[in-house]
C-alpha cells in the first residue's frame, strides 16, 4: 500500500505541539461476509505516523453522522506500528465505515495497565485485575511436591464480575497450572521427555524473561519468553524449546459481561536438534478450571461443563475438531461463569482435535492425537499456536461465541485512505 505522509503540525522534541490534521487520513472499515458489533480492530500505521504513544491520545470519529463521538484508539510501537481500537456500535454485512483520525498531545494514561513485579506481571482494568502472569512459583506451590512448582502461565484468569475461572496445583493433578501450554509424550535426542506430567521429572517449562509491556485506553499486552528444558540428567539441564507469549487483554465495553484476551505462542527449538511430538491423547495449549468446579466422586455429575462449536459436549465432544470450546461451572458471583477459548484457523492442523475430560475442568487443544510431528531447528521453523480467549460471567451463549468467532476467524477489512487527492 503506497501510504500519503500525514502531515504532522509541530513537533517539539518528542512532544506533539498541535494535533496532526483531522483531514489527513481515514480509515475505512468494512464488515465483509459477517454482522459486526464491538469488534477487535487492528490497522498498520504509516511509517510516518511516528509518535510516543505514552505521550498521545488518537481519536478516531466516525465521519457516518454529524455529532456522534469519537472512539479512542490505542497505537502500538513495534517493527510496524499499528493502531488498536474496538468497533464501537453495530456495523451490518457489507456495509462500510470510515474514521477520521486524530493524534493529540495527551499524557494521561488509559484504563488498561500492564505492570511488572519480582513475582509476576498483571493487567487490569482500572483495579480490577483481569489476568496474573506467574514469574515465580505461586503460594500453592509450597503445599505441594517441588518437582511440581512451575512458572510461566497465568493464573489467575478472571471474569468481569471477578469469578476465576482458572485453578492450580489441584489436588487430583497438582501438574496442571491455570492456563499453561505444555507437550506430553516427546523424543528429544533419543530420549523421552514429558514437559506435562512434571513428577517424572523428565521435563521442566519455566519463565526466562519479560520484553516489551504496553497500557493505554484500549489494550494491556505484555511479552514474556519461557524455556522448555530436558532435565533428565538434572545437574546439566538441556534448553529445548525457546518459546515467547504474547498477551493482549481488550478493554470490554459498557456493560459487555466478558473480557476478549488474545494469546500468540511461538515455539523455536534452543539447539540445532529438533524436538518430535509422538501421538498422543493430550498435549498443548491447556486451561485447568477452579476447584469448585470438579467434584472428586466420580459418580457425581461434575459440576463444570463443556460446549463446543458444534454443539458437543464432555459425553460426546472429546477428540473431536471444534473451532471452539467453552468451559464452564458455577461462580460465587453469580449462577455461572466461564471461558470460551477459539483456536485459530491457521494454527497447526486446524480445526485442531481437544481432549474434553469426562470428569475433571480442564481441556487442551491436541493437534497429534492421531499423528505426531517435529519442531525443527530454525527460526523459519517456528511453531506459532494463536488463540482467543473470551472470559465471561453467565452460561456460554453460542450466538455470541459464533460472532467472536466471525471477528477473529474472518475479520473485517481495514484501509488507510488519504482524505485528499
Amino acid at each position: 500500500m503506497n501510504f500519503r505522509v500525514l502531515a504532522i503540525v509541530c513537533l517539539t522534541g518528542s512532544t506533539i505541539a498541535s494535533p496532526v490534521s483531522a483531514e489527513s487520513w481515514l480509515i475505512e472499515v468494512s464488515a465483509g461476509n459477517h454482522d459486526r458489533q464491538g469488534t477487535p480492530l487492528t490497522c498498520e500505521l504509516p511509517d510516518s505516523l511516528k509518535v510516543d504513544p505514552t505521550r498521545t491520545k488518537v481519536l478516531l470519529t466516525p465521519v457516518d453522522g454529524a455529532g456522534l463521538p469519537p472512539v479512542e484508539g490505542q497505537i502500538m510501537p513495534g517493527e510496524r506500528d499499528t493502531l488498536r481500537w474496538r468497533l464501537e456500535r453495530p456495523l451490518k454485512r457489507g456495509e462500510s465505515r470510515r474514521y477520521a483520525l486524530r493524534i493529540e498531545a495527551d499524557a494521561s494514561s488509559g484504563p488498561m495497565t500492564c505492570t511488572e513485579s519480582a513475582d509476576h506481571l498483571e493487567i487490569r482494568k482500572g483495579t480490577r485485575l483481569v489476568l496474573r502472569y506467574l514469574k515465580t512459583p505461586g503460594p500453592e506451590a509450597a503445599a505441594n511436591e517441588p518437582y511440581y512448582s512451575r512458572t510461566g502461565y497465568i493464573h489467575p484468569l478472571l471474569t468481569p464480575l471477578g469469578q476465576s475461572v482458572t485453578g492450580d496445583y489441584p489436588a487430583d493433578h497438582p501438574h496442571q497450572h491455570g492456563l499453561f501450554f505444555a507437550w506430553t509424550n516427546t523424543e528429544f535426542e533419543g530420549r523421552k521427555l514429558n514437559f506435562w506430567d512434571q513428577k517424572g521429572q523428565t521435563g521442566r517449562i519455566s519463565y526466562r524473561s519479560t520484553g516489551d509491556l504496553k497500557s493505554g485506553g484500549v489494550v494491556g499486552q505484555f511479552t514474556v519468553s519461557q524455556r522448555h528444558e530436558d532435565i533428565t540428567t538434572p545437574d546439566s539441564p538441556k534448553a529445548v524449546l525457546d518459546e515467547t507469549w504474547t498477551v493482549t487483554a481488550w478493554m470490554n465495553q459498557g456493560d459487555e459481561k466478558g473480557t476478549i484476551l488474545d494469546i500468540v505462542s511461538r515455539q523455536v527449538c534452543a539447539s540445532s536438534s529438533p524436538l518430535q511430538i509422538l501421538q498422543y491423547h493430550y498435549g498443548g495449549m491447556a486451561i485447568r478450571g477452579p476447584a469448585e468446579w470438579f467434584n472428586p466422586d466420580k459418580d457425581a455429575t461434575p459440576p463444570s461443563g463443556f460446549l463446543t462449536s458444534e454443539g458437543l459436549t464432555r459425553i460426546d465432544g472429546n477428540h473431536s475438531r471444534p473451532r471452539w470450546v467453552d468451559m464452564h461451572g458455577p461462580s460465587g458471583k453469580g449462577d455461572e461463569a466461564g471461558v470460551a477459548i477459539l483456536s485459530h484457523p491457521d494454527n497447526f492442523r486446524a480445526p485442531q482435535w481437544v481432549r474434553l475430560h469426562p470428569t475433571k475442568p480442564y481441556f487442551v487443544f491436541t493437534p497429534m492425537v492421531e499423528e505426531g510431528f517435529a519442531i525443527e531447528p530454525g527460526p523459519d521453523h517456528a511453531h506459532v499456536s494463536r488463540y482467543r480467549y473470551f472470559v465471561h460471567d453467565g452460561a456460554p451463549d453460542p450466538e455470541q461465541i459464533e460472532k467472536l468467532w466471525n471477528d477473529y476467524s474472518d475479520p473485517p477489512s481495514l484501509k488507510l485512505i488519504p482524505s485528499q487527492p
